[in-house]
């Protein structure tokens, strides 16, 4: 059985399915494509450790909700693979 994801750095995935999600240390996570690349915002929480998504950039207001969906579950797990729990905010 193929893993669909493999750890290349640190805080970074790439999937089998052709996408990859880097989380930067500062804020925000990247996730790049065939279609390119999005930097999504977002925020460490502590009690309980979590990753906030936040989905309300102007950029995802150009994109296909299917799309837009398709990304955010990738995003999400990717980091769940890295071992965040993560919440998606509006």
């Amino acid at each position: 059985m193929i893993e669909e994801f493999k750890k290349i750095g640190v805080n970074t995935v790439t999937s089998s399915k052709g996408f990859t999600v880097q989380v930067k240390p500062m804020g925000g996570v990247l996730y790049r494509d065939a279609n390119g690349e999005v930097e999504i915002d977002s925020e460490w929480l502590v009690k309980p450790p979590r990753i906030l998504l936040y989905k309300n950039k102007k950029t995802f207001d150009m994109m296909d909700q299917s799309l837009f969906d398709s990304m955010f579950s990738n995003v999400a797990r990717a980091l769940e693979y890295l071992g965040h729990q993560v919440e998606g905010l509006n």
